[in-house]
């Protein structure tokens, strides 16, 4: 998963994470006011094939872009 924080209003965090399952405790990207960041990470997809972000630090948006998938066989 590519996720990217563009012109955030204050510095901070996302967390991204299988849908349905608790939000863990750590970052996927962190990022400071106004700045553009991506960020490659490996997240297992969720419930219904779904990932769930959190913005720890205010207000940003975000892209995420689902670069690829690979799982159990």
């Amino acid at each position: 998963l590519n996720v990217t924080v563009v012109d955030p209003l204050g510095g901070g965090y996302l967390t991204a994470w299988p849908a349905g399952l608790a939000r863990p405790v750590v970052s996927n990207l962190n990022f400071a006011p106004s700045q553009t960041v991506p960020n490659l990470a490996v997240v297992k997809l969720g419930a219904g094939g779904k990932v769930s972000i959190f913005d720890g630090g205010g207000t940003a948006n975000v892209i995420a872009d689902l670069a690829g998938w690979y799982g159990a066989s």
